[in-house]
């Protein structure tokens, strides 16, 4: 429990710091536009690199080889996307949110449309983030689930309530050392006490246990959510220019590509460890510690800890600000850290209340993926260069949102896929019928 509470102590006096220091809206939102690309790239590693990634990565890894590495992947080369076509368009825009950027791409219906399906979504991800946290808390200070969920709650709405983007772009730096740290002595370890040897696994990019049809999957969808993504973004914002946010979001992509490869290792490693009907999401929590000495243990367990937490702060910031400046239309930094306590109060009553409404309002990133990612790709990069027809816009976003919930609600994969690209292809019919003469809305 000292541990766990020298480690809180350090992030909720980053927070008081940087309230003390800073008190605009521009620090609080997007950290006074003055972060390098190396500060910017770290702090999207840490957001990426989540718990699930790596718990769910390392599993996939040992039940379905080197594929695995598309769980992060698909990842990286949405970053690469997004560093090589819209990250210098992004921080051009000089907005402080992504609805933000479709009130001047799009229209100002489009912001109210995004913003609306932005905060349920990563709300309901930031639910799921305090969850995962209090499960590790717990066993990293021997506490009841209950109590872990409160205490973790609290620390990460305090400090990102106090310093907002100044406070998550240095304790995700923090963080990432963490995650950086206890990955490589668990690869170091289970390397020196597994039997299997890395050049005797085949180097697959599909195979039987993980299909063409999931990488298309993952390649699609969840790649789609790293090149328009709200969070991130955040950290374009925060930039001071055009080319610290490319670099920022490459130098993002190389980190993110290099922990991937670091886990699947991890995965193939345990397969000369694990007993037979080993569940494959234990790899990491119980198998791999086993083989580790008890303090390098106990830094997997914060690595596993500030995996989480960098994703939590940076979901509850882009929810708040979203509210504030997008849905109720101003720059107050006190009324934005107020509606932050409102939504991590009920991020935390989603938590406790059960697995049923935290999975229906999952289902609002489905929506986000399917109606928002392709109508602000090809939006953004129009930007200056063709006219937009707003409607049409506007119908994209509605009719792949549309899909979206049919995929949620019924789990069929096909939907998303038609979600992206119905969506995807009217918005470039917007293009051309605004071609002919139809007028554009900024």
């Amino acid at each position: 429990m000292n541990l766990l509470t020298l480690y809180f102590a350090l992030f909720v006096g980053m927070g008081v710091y940087e309230y003390v220091k800073r008190k605009d809206f521009e620090e609080f939102a997007v950290a006074g536009r003055r972060s390098g690309s190396a500060m910017a790239g770290v702090s999207i590693a840490a957001s990426c690199v989540g718990a699930s990634a790596t718990v769910g990565m390392t599993g996939l890894a040992f039940s379905a080889g080197t594929p695995a590495f598309w769980w992060l992947g698909s990842g990286v080369a949405g970053l690469l996307v997004l560093s090589t076509l819209l990250a210098a368009k992004v921080r051009q825009s000089n907005v402080f949110t992504l609805p933000d950027m479709a009130r001047k791409f799009v229209s100002p219906a489009a912001r109210r449309l995004t913003a609306l399906i932005i905060i349920p979504a990563w709300l309901s991800i930031l639910a799921a983030q305090y969850l995962a946290a209090a499960r590790t808390a717990s066993a990293l200070a021997d506490v009841d689930n209950g109590t872990a969920l409160l205490l973790c709650a609290a620390v990460i709405t305090a400090y990102t309530m106090l310093g907002g983007q100044n406070s998550i772009l240095k304790s995700d730096a923090v963080q990432y050392a963490f995650v950086a740290a206890g990955l490589g002595l668990a690869l170091a370890y289970a390397g020196s006490a597994s039997p299997v040897s890395l050049r005797s696994i085949d180097l697959q990019l599909v195979n039987d246990s993980f299909p063409l049809s999931r990488w298309t999957y993952f390649m699609l969808i969840v790649g789609g959510s790293y090149v328009v993504c709200p969070m991130l973004f955040g950290r374009l914002f925060s930039t001071r220019g055009e080319t610290q946010a490319r670099r920022g979001a490459l130098l993002g992509a190389v980190v993110i590509a290099l922990s991937a490869a670091a886990i699947v290792c991890i995965g193939l490693y345990a397969r000369g460890l694990a007993p037979a009907g080993t569940d494959p999401d234990s790899i990491l929590t119980h198998v791999i510690p086993s083989v580790m000495p008890g303090w390098a243990g106990t830094l997997l367990l914060f690595a596993l800890f500030s995996a989480i937490i960098s994703s939590a702060d940076s979901c509850l910031l882009t929810a708040a600000t979203v509210l504030e400046h997008d849905m109720l239309g101003g720059t107050n930094t006190a009324r934005c850290r107020w509606t932050m306590l409102a939504l991590g109060l009920g991020a935390l009553v989603i938590a406790r209340s059960g697995g049923s409404i935290l999975s229906l309002l999952l289902a609002a990133n489905d929506i986000y993926v399917c109606g928002v990612v392709a109508p602000m790709f090809v939006a953004i990069l129009a930007w200056k260069k063709r006219p937009l027809n707003p409607n049409i816009m506007l119908l994209a976003m509605l009719a792949g949102g549309t899909l979206g919930i049919a995929a949620a609600w019924t789990g069929m994969k096909a939907f998303s896929f038609a979600g992206v690209g119905l969506s995807l292809t009217l918005s470039i019919a917007a293009l051309v019928r605004t071609k002919e003469g139809l007028p554009q809305t900024r």
